[in-house]
């Protein structure tokens, strides 16, 4: 099997991927969305989100390629197309996950993954780091994408969990949003819009709110890699969800496409340090 896939093999695999774990997704999304109420049905569109993610998977996928990793694991991936497109790419994946969390509304997922080649392993990689010990030191690369923003508290366990899964020298992809994303920081400036999690999705949420509390700088990327062990090879920023295809967009918001620092999502590739 082919582990430097190219685009368009990716593309087709990730594309099926999508397709079976939207069949096996519940139609009511109120479990999932218990403690963050910006996930309920008519409001979050999972699909369109794992349609849209392609291009962010595309982008680890890269990094993945060019360390020569076989084994992956995936921490915190929420609907595991990734990780089961991996494993179809020929990998030996693995994702650490709480499905139980979501009052088990993901179960089916977690059984489909596991019978199409996924390890599942039950962990929670924000606590702290003597309670995971399933992955120590097993993998050549861990991916953890939109997974640090979530946290109401330190990423040190979870970055620290991470450099632990890791063999020597392994790497990471850290992946989070951008707190400076231009049209948010041109709503803050303009309209006075926060850029935080509308407060609404906060107030009627279930304790704990799990939704965005705090998204990243560059900066603040590069500093929690370094606290926790990481030497950063490579950065990239990019946008997912906007359309490039149409010009209004584009020239809208045109600083989120020009300057880096206002691009949409921050994705940094960390090798662990001897």
């Amino acid at each position: 099997m082919n582990l430097r896939p190219n685009p368009q093999t990716f593309s087709s695999i990730y594309r099926e991927s999508v397709a079976q774990i939207m069949d096996l997704l519940p139609s009511d999304l109120s479990a999932i969305a218990k403690h963050n109420v910006g996930w309920r049905t008519g409001n979050f569109d999972p699909r369109g989100y794992l349609v849209d993610s392609e291009k962010r998977y595309q982008k680890a996928l890269q990094v993945i390629g060019a360390t020569g990793a076989r084994r992956v694991l995936d921490v915190g991936g929420f609907l595991a197309a990734f990780p089961l497109t991996l494993a179809r790419l020929g990998y030996s994946v693995a994702i650490a996950e709480k499905f139980d969390y979501y009052n088990h509304a993901l179960d089916r997922i977690a059984e489909y993954v596991s019978a199409n080649g996924v390890e599942v392993i039950d962990a929670d990689f924000t606590e702290p780091p003597t309670a995971v010990t399933a992955a120590a030191g097993g993998f050549d690369v861990v991916t953890c994408m939109a997974v640090a923003e979530h946290l109401a508290h330190t990423p040190r366990f979870l970055l620290e969990n991470i450099n632990a899964a890791l063999s020597s020298r392994g790497s990471l992809v850290f992946e989070v949003p951008n707190l400076a994303f231009w049209p948010r920081r041109a709503a803050f400036f303009l309209k006075g819009s926060s850029v935080h999690s509308p407060i609404s999705d906060v107030y009627h949420s279930a304790v704990p709110f799990t939704g965005h509390h705090r998204e990243y700088t560059l900066a603040d990327a590069r500093y929690v890699a370094d606290q926790a062990g990481f030497e950063v090879v490579a950065e990239q920023t990019f946008n997912y969800s906007l359309k490039t295809n149409e010009l209004s967009t584009l020239l809208k918001y045109a600083p989120a496409f020009l300057i880096k620092g206002c691009a949409e999502v921050l994705l940094l590739h960390c090798r662990k340090r001897a």
